[in-house]
């Protein structure tokens, strides 16, 4: 008993460290712009890597998926991290593109209002109100590409849609996946290696796992129909 608990220990943390290199492969371009470069001189260059960086997300998120599979004995198709998440980059790369484009779009435009409005006389209000549109677009994203990793099959529009109607309805536990990725990022702006290297696979599962609850009534229930 005590050796299968080290042995899955042992897996875990396996699974981990292949998940946090495969992440700093797919998404380099997106790393290396905010670690090299100033993003806020070079944020057209950003955003398009953004883009490219968001289907090593939900690759990870069939990675995780896969992890729980196993430890209930409901998928018999390997634990190997690499081989999932080769299988999760390949059947969601388009959707989750999709995604990311339509997130990043509409942030752009968040902050052409935001520079726009910087010195009128109710600034302070109007930030208050993009912030938190921003705050509404990224909870759909993530839970948009939850969804995609779910069922690599659904439609772009149906995961914004079910992303949208949770995000909303569940917004308290939105709100907290959300919190747990300004962590992280917090964390990288001042530990940019250790983040990558150690932390990226703890703060994603967090979010993923609280997005998967998030969303579990759309993959269970009849709920769904009246989206």
């Amino acid at each position: 008993m005590r050796f299968e608990k080290i042995q899955a220990g042992l897996d875990i943390l396996a699974t981990a460290v292949a998940v946090n290199l495969l992440l700093v492969l797919t998404a380099s371009p997106f790393i290396a712009l905010l670690v090299l470069t100033d993003p806020f001189q070079s944020w057209p260059l950003v955003a398009a890597a953004a883009v490219l960086a968001a289907p090593g997300l939900t690759a990870a998120f069939t990675v995780f998926r896969q992890v729980s599979s196993d430890r209930v004995g409901s998928d018999r198709a390997g634990g190997n991290p690499f081989r999932s998440f080769v299988r999760g980059y390949r059947a969601t790369w388009t959707r989750s593109a999709l995604v990311a484009l339509a997130a990043v779009g509409v942030c752009i435009v968040l902050l052409v209002d935001a520079r726009f409005f910087a010195d009128a006389a109710y600034a302070q209000a109007v930030m208050v109100v993009l912030v938190i549109v921003g705050m509404i677009v990224a909870g759909i994203a993530l839970l948009a590409l939850a969804a995609i990793a779910e069922n690599p099959a659904i439609r772009v529009r149906d995961a914004a849609r079910l992303g949208a109607w949770f995000g909303v309805r569940r917004w308290y536990l939105t709100l907290l996946s959300l919190g747990v990725l300004v962590a992280y990022a917090v964390f990288f702006i001042n530990l940019p290696v250790l983040a990558l290297s150690v932390m990226a696979s703890p703060a994603l599962f967090l979010a993923w796992t609280n997005s998967r609850y998030t969303l579990r009534p759309a993959f269970t229930h009849d709920e769904v129909a009246a989206v």
